[in-house]
């Protein structure tokens, strides 16, 4: 298709006073600079259009053959078949939109993980909470999906990443993921061979406006002055047409020197800026007196300027990141020698759809020719009986009359046979068709046509395989948003580096409240703060997790614990509350949570412990515990009550024994009384009638034999009540045993505990040294 050359803008030959007197705009001294930069620019875009030109060529094409009616037959085969029928069975978008579905249910989910000492895990989950949260607020979705249904179509397409601030009455900026319309026009630096074009030195995003909005846009920029013909003559004539002016996305990714210093604690400052002289000076006091490692390093530098073909329209406005922010997803890409081609689905299925349309509409065009009437005969067999011929196929007639013709003897009307298709053309629409689903790897299977699978796994792993010629698709997308991540994960330091409160998203789609870089004590050393959740600092990396979204792995869990359950009954009790939590019902969360507190303690305390929650309280005792528990306490009472049975029994003895002794000390004291009245009656001098006896007088008196068997009597009566005492002593408790418990004496027989053999302080003693009587040593003291 040939294209439209520019038209010459034409100025009027003279223009109005006000116009003529308008005074010249003051020079710009910033003019030598940007005659430099649009120089440049102009140079790399010279090198980079015709670089790519082939396969952006091809792309349009795709698309136009794709989206476009009538596109997929050509100017001179619709000429060579004139009138006859060119009819169009596009059968791609449904192919596409099946790889392009897969892309959507497959989503690469982003996860933030640390890479230095810096970095904290429980920080790199915030960070992943907060692109969430950034891909939320974006409708990122919408971009990448886009991205997506170029690159599936025609090969390649673009979002990009910006900045934003979060409304017009605030200070603080917000990351946004935007779309490229026309993601097929992105010129790349033509050096770079990364997938991701991370080693572009430049990068080119046009826009083609109206002269009205370029004007109203750049009021001081008038577009009646940038130079048609000089453009023209530069092979630069697409950016200043008759209607349109071109406005482009300059990125440019310049090395720079930049001076590094590590801190001891792995702090990394950055002493290359020295705009701000005062704030560089504290830097590097602070390097210098920390001792720490100061080394220059090669790096680089991301500006972005916005460009027409003769002037900067803004910039230069530096990006805080590290890479451009403008990703590409790329479809199949082969280098062939010094040439790179791209393709994507539809290149390849040209000529099979095109085949399927020729056939498809040969074989309506032969059947459509075919002769429509039902019956043939004579002229003569129908006179007469004309208005019963004509509605013979629209009415049910009992009978048909016709003349005899005496012309054809014994002919009648015949009917004329049905029109019959072409074999060669059906055996053609079906190679057609055929060749489509090889050339694309999409079967009847993926696409959802029933075969002789009965079963769900089947069906699924039939799909399944379809899918794996696509599958290349699948993994450009995946590794085009690892490197948005990347993108984001470097500027988040820079945009959200003051305290704030956020909202991130987790995986599962909840939204939850969280404060980064806020204060929250002091740290070990008493010096610095303890910052909770900050992200200006550490090194974090991304980590991609392909598979399916969060709602179709949740429906998978929840299909593989319902045959769990269904498989060992018995563990149900025990992940019943995870169950009821991956239903789609509403309050499934509020079950879940009603049915843990039945789980057994051991297993609600590591939930509470993984949840950073207070331990549960223990559950209340079963009725068949407090029966136990009830029946336990009657039997202690009852022991308890026959121990104090059993002591007052010994106090009534120990009672009963203190009278007996009582008694018996009033004896031996009236036994000590007459020995002394016998003692004193001995000694007095005899009388004159006892001087016949002299040898009487003079002989030991006679001991009582009462005074003995009262001694013997109270040494056993001690002896029963040091017994009596031993028992009513309470026992010592033994030493613990291996177990900790009370252990049992070993030397005594029978594992019976040891009884004391002294009575205890304040018990009753007998002493019979008090009363003049012999000491026995079986005696207690």
């Amino acid at each position: 298709m040939a294209k439209k050359q520019p038209r010459a803008v034409e100025r009027p030959a003279s223009l109005p006073a006000e116009v003529e007197e308008r005074p010249e705009r003051p020079a710009d001294p910033r003019a030598a600079d940007h005659a430099k930069v649009v120089d440049l620019a102009m140079k790399r875009w010279r090198r980079a259009d015709p670089a790519d030109r082939e396969n952006r060529d091809n792309a349009y094409a795709d698309l136009e053959f794709l989206e476009v009616p009538g596109a997929q037959w050509g100017e001179d085969a619709k000429r060579a078949r004139a009138d006859r029928p060119c009819l169009e069975f596009n059968r791609l978008p449904t192919t596409i939109a099946q790889i392009t579905g897969d892309i959507r249910q497959m989503r690469p989910a982003i996860k933030v993980v640390p890479v230095d000492s810096r970095g904290d895990p429980d920080t790199a989950d915030v960070i992943a909470g907060m692109v969430r949260y950034i891909e939320n607020r974006s409708d990122a979705a919408s971009a990448y999906f886009s991205a997506a249904d170029q690159q599936v179509a025609c090969g390649i397409g673009h979002w990009k990443v910006t900045t934003e601030y979060g409304s017009d009455s605030t200070f603080e900026q917000e990351i946004r993921i935007t779309h490229v319309p026309d993601g097929i026009g992105v010129r790349w630096d033509p050096d770079a061979v990364l997938p991701t074009r991370e080693d572009a030195r430049f990068c080119f995003v046009p826009v083609d406006m109206s002269r009205e909005v370029f004007e109203e846009t750049y009021p001081d920029k008038p577009a009646a002055e940038i130079g048609d013909g000089v453009l023209h003559q530069q092979g630069l004539s697409e950016w200043s047409t008759a209607d349109t002016v071109r406005v482009c996305e300059y990125w440019t990714k310049t090395p720079v020197k930049k001076t590094l210093a590590l801190m001891p604690d792995g702090e990394i400052l950055d002493l290359t800026d020295k705009t701000d002289l005062q704030a560089y000076d504290e830097r590097f006091e602070r390097a210098q007196v920390a001792g720490a490692r100061i080394e220059v390093r090669e790096g680089h530098k991301v500006e972005r300027y916005i460009i027409s073909a003769t002037d900067v329209l803004e910039g230069p406005t530096p990006w805080p990141g590290r890479f451009i922010p403008v990703v590409p997803v790329i479809g199949i890409e082969m280098q062939v020698g010094k040439r790179r081609y791209r393709r994507g689905v539809v290149r390849l299925a040209k000529d099979p759809q095109r085949a399927y349309n020729y056939a498809r509409s040969t074989q309506i065009e032969v059947v459509a020719l075919q002769p429509k009437a039902p019956f043939t005969g004579t002229a003569t067999m129908f006179k007469g009986y004309e208005a019963v011929w004509e509605t013979a196929n629209t009415v049910n007639h009992p009978f048909l009359p016709y003349n005899p013709d005496p012309m054809a003897a014994g002919a009648a009307p015949q009917r004329v046979p049905p029109p019959v298709p072409s074999a060669g053309l059906a055996e053609l629409t079906r190679d057609a068709s055929e060749d489509m689903k090889a050339v694309t790897g999409v079967y009847d299977a993926s696409l959802g046509a029933r075969s002789n699978e009965t079963s769900g796994k089947a069906i699924k792993a039939r799909q399944q395989e379809g899918d794996v010629g696509s599958f290349v698709y699948i993994v450009n997308f995946s590794r085009a948003i690892r490197h948005t991540g990347s993108i984001v994960v470097d500027l988040i330091p820079h945009i959200y580096d003051t305290a704030r409160t956020l909202r991130i998203v987790g995986e599962d789609g909840k939204v939850d409240l969280v404060s980064i870089n806020q204060p929250e004590g002091l740290a070990d050393d008493d010096v610095a703060e303890r910052i909770q959740n900050d992200v200006t600092v550490g090194a974090y990396d991304v980590a991609m997790e392909m598979g399916p979204s969060y709602t179709t792995r949740r429906e998978a869990a929840l299909d593989g614990m319902i045959q769990l359950v269904q498989a060992a009954p018995q563990l149900a009790p025990m992940i019943l509350d995870l169950l009821a939590k991956a239903q789609d019902w509403p309050m499934a969360d509020k079950i879940a949570k009603r049915i843990r507190t039945m789980l057994p303690p051991q297993i609600q305390a590591e939930e509470a412990q993984e949840s950073g929650e207070p331990p549960p309280a223990p559950p209340p005792p079963s009725p068949q515990e407090q029966a136990a528990m009830a029946q336990q306490q009657r039997q202690q009472q009852l022991e308890e009550g026959r121990q104090q049975l059993d002591l007052a029994k010994l106090g009534l003895e120990k009672d009963k024994l203190q009278a007996d002794v009582m008694k018996i000390q009033a004896e031996l004291q009236k036994a000590h009384i007459d020995a002394e009245a016998r003692a004193i009656e001995a000694s007095r001098p005899p009388e004159p009638q006892a001087a016949a006896a002299p040898a009487a007088s003079t002989a030991a008196p006679a001991t009582d034999p009462r005074l003995d068997a009262i001694t013997e009597a109270v040494q056993q009566l001690g002896a029963v009540v040091s017994m009596i005492l031993e028992e009513m002593a309470p026992p010592e408790a033994p030493p613990p045993g291996p177990d900790g418990l009370p252990g049992a004496d070993p030397q005594i027989p029978g594992d019976m505990p040891t009884i004391p053999t002294e009575a205890p302080q304040g018990a009753f003693s007998f002493d019979p040294s008090a009363m003049g009587l012999p000491a026995a040593p079986e005696m207690m003291g």
